[in-house]
C-alpha cells in the first residue's frame, strides 16, 4: 500500500510554475551574463530599435518593434518618472546595469525603457516556451513525467547551444517552434497561420519550419488538403519575409553570408573538437566537443525509436533543410543555427528520459515487498531475531 500523498492540480500547477520559473530566468541569466543583447556589435539593440542594424539581422523585427509601439503608449509622465528612477543612484537604481554592467544600453536614456522591454518579453518568451515544450512532448510521446522534466533540460542547454552569439531573438524562436508543432499536431491550422505570421517577423527561417511541420498536416488531413495547407502557411511566411527585406533593402550587410570553406577547414580540424568555454560562471565544453557529440549521439540513439513517426519525419526534413544551409551560411560551431532541429532534440530528450524512468520502474517492480524489506533491514536485525528465537524455544 503506497504512503504517497495525493498533490491537488492547483498545488501542483503552482509548484510548476515556481520551478520553470527559477529555469527561465537560470537559462535567461546564463544568455544575458555571456552575449547582453549584442552591445559592441554592427547590431546592437539600439540600432535594432532604429531599423539601422546589418542584415540579416535586422531582419528579426518582432521584438523591437512592439518595444517601440509599447514605448509609444506609455504616458511620457510615466516614462520621464522611469528614467528619473533610473537615474537616481546608478548603477543600483538600473537592475540590468547593476547586475550585468555590460548591458551599457539599458543606461542609455533614449532606449533604456525600450531595452527593458525587450529584456523582459525575451525571459517571457523563455519562461512560456518551457511549457510548450512540455504540450508538445505530452502530445506526442505521452509521459507527463518526463515531458515535465525534459523543458528544464532544454532551458540549462540553451546558453551552451549560443557558442558564437546569443540573440533575444533566439528563446521567441524556441517559443514559436514549440507552439507551432504543438498547433499542428492537434489540427489547429488557423490558430498556426496566425503563429506563422508573427513567428516570421521574429526569424525569417521560421518560413523553413513551417516546411518541416508538413507530416503533422499531412496527419490530419488527406494529401492534397494537407498540401494545400502547407503551402498557404508558406506563402504567408514567404509575404512577411518579402516585405521586412523590401523593407531593410538598403542597409549594410548581405541576406546570407557564404562561409562554406572556412566552415569546411574548422570542421576538419581535430583540435576544434577540444574547446571549452564559460557558461554559468564555470568551465564547460564548448560547440562540436568531443563529449558534446558523444552525449547527443547516445541520447539519439536511446530516444529516436521511441519517437512517433510524424517527429522522425520532421527530424528528416528538418535535418535536410538545415545541414547544408549550416555549413555553407553560417558561422563556425555556432550551434544555434541548428534551431531547426530543436524541438527534434527536445523529444528525443523526453523520450531517452521516458526510457530511464520505465527501466528504473521495471527494475523496482521485479523486487517483491518481502525482498525490499530485506534490503533496508538493518545489519543486525537478523542476529537479533536469533537471539529471539533461542529465548523462546527456551
Amino acid at each position: 500500500m503506497s504512503n504517497r500523498s495525493i498533490l491537488h492540480r492547483f498545488r501542483g500547477w503552482l509548484l510548476l510554475v515556481f520551478i520553470y520559473y527559477l529555469a527561465a530566468a537560470a537559462s535567461f541569466g546564463g544568455f544575458i551574463l555571456k552575449w547582453q543583447l549584442s552591445e559592441n556589435t554592427p547590431y546592437t539593440l539600439p540600432m535594432m530599435l532604429d531599423g539601422v542594424a546589418e542584415r540579416p539581422f535586422v531582419y528579426r523585427q518582432l521584438l523591437p518593434t512592439t518595444a517601440n509601439e509599447l514605448g509609444k503608449l506609455i504616458p511620457e509622465r510615466a516614462q520621464a518618472a522611469f528614467l528619473k528612477k533610473l537615474a537616481e543612484d546608478p548603477p543600483v537604481s538600473n537592475p540590468i546595469h547593476r547586475y550585468f554592467p555590460n548591458a551599457s544600453d539599458s543606461a542609455n536614456p533614449h532606449y533604456a525603457l525600450r531595452y527593458f522591454i525587450v529584456y523582459a518579453l525575451t525571459f517571457l518568451s523563455m519562461f512560456a516556451a518551457m511549457f510548450l515544450l512540455r504540450a508538445v512532448c505530452i502530445e506526442l510521446l505521452h509521459d507527463r513525467v518526463a515531458a515535465t522534466l525534459t523543458p528544464l533540460v532544454i532551458a540549462l542547454i540553451l546558453p551552451l547551444i549560443q557558442t558564437e552569439g546569443g540573440y533575444f531573438y533566439d528563446m521567441p524562436e524556441l517559443m514559436f517552434m514549440a507552439l507551432g508543432m504543438w498547433l499542428a499536431a492537434r489540427g489547429q491550422m488557423i490558430r498556426l497561420a496566425l503563429v506563422t505570421l508573427v513567428a516570421t517577423l521574429n526569424k525569417e527561417s521560421y518560413l523553413l519550419f513551417v516546411m518541416s511541420l508538413a507530416p503533422f498536416i499531412m496527419m490530419r488531413y488527406p494529401l492534397k488538403r494537407a498540401a494545400t495547407v502547407t503551402g498557404g502557411l508558406l506563402v504567408l511566411a514567404g509575404a512577411v519575409n518579402w516585405v521586412i527585406k523590401h523593407k531593410y533593402a538598403f542597409n549594410s550587410g548581405s541576406v546570407m553570408e557564404y562561409q562554406l570553406m572556412s566552415h569546411v577547414e574548422y570542421l576538419v580540424n581535430p583540435r576544434n573538437y577540444l574547446r571549452m568555454e564559460m557558461n554559468y560562471g564555470v568551465l564547460t565544453t564548448k560547440g562540436f566537443h568531443v563529449l558534446n557529440v558523444l552525449l547527443a549521439i547516445l541520447v539519439f540513439k536511446t530516444g529516436w525509436r521511441s519517437l512517433p513517426k510524424t517527429a522522425r519525419y520532421h527530424a528528416w526534413i528538418a535535418a535536410v533543410l538545415t545541414v547544408p544551409l549550416f555549413i555553407a551560411f553560417c558561422y563556425r560551431d555556432e550551434l544555434r543555427n541548428l534551431s531547426l532541429m530543436w524541438m527534434t532534440f527536445s523529444l528525443v530528450i523526453c523520450a531517452t528520459i521516458s526510457t530511464a524512468l520505465s527501466e528504473a520502474s521495471g527494475r523496482d517492480r521485479k523486487e517483491s515487498p518481502v525482498k525490499i524489506a530485506e534490503r533496508d533491514r538493518p545489519a543486525s536485525a537478523p542476529r537479533a531475531e536469533a537471539v529471539a528465537a533461542t529465548q523462546s524455544s527456551l
